[in-house]
């Protein structure tokens, strides 16, 4: 293979490949969830169509699996993954210039965390 060509495929696979990757795990994970939806369904129709009464069981199931996250450990999650990245690029990397991009999820996880005290506040009251 040329080098020239070598020079610039490389890079650009090298910046592709990720995006690539994040796509196909997203495309899987929702796939999985169709899938399971649309089985789970179609037994529900069979159960309904003969006759048979379904448990209640099979439609707390859903309950569960659609509460809701709690703000506070979402602004804490935020909060540490923003450290994390932030001391991770700049031990890495050695200086701020790629450390800042680590402020974005901690200050969002701040604003998360305002947000959560703020709104207890006011139901308290």
């Amino acid at each position: 293979m040329d080098s020239s060509l070598e020079d610039i495929l490389i890079p650009l696979f090298g910046i592709i490949i990720p995006f690539l990757t994040a796509v196909t795990i997203i495309f899987l994970v929702l796939r999985a969830k169709i899938t399971r939806d649309k089985s789970r369904n179609e037994l529900i129709a069979k159960a309904i169509e003969h006759g048979k009464e379904l448990s209640p069981d099979l439609f707390a199931a859903d309950e569960r699996n659609s509460k809701k996250s709690d703000p506070l450990t979402s602004a804490l999650v935020s909060i540490g993954v923003g450290i994390g990245l932030f001391l991770a690029l700049y031990f890495f990397f050695g200086g701020f210039k790629f450390a800042a991009f680590g402020c974005i999820p901690l200050f969002i996880g701040i604003g998360q965390l305002v947000a959560y005290l703020i709104n207890k506040n006011k139901t308290e009251k």
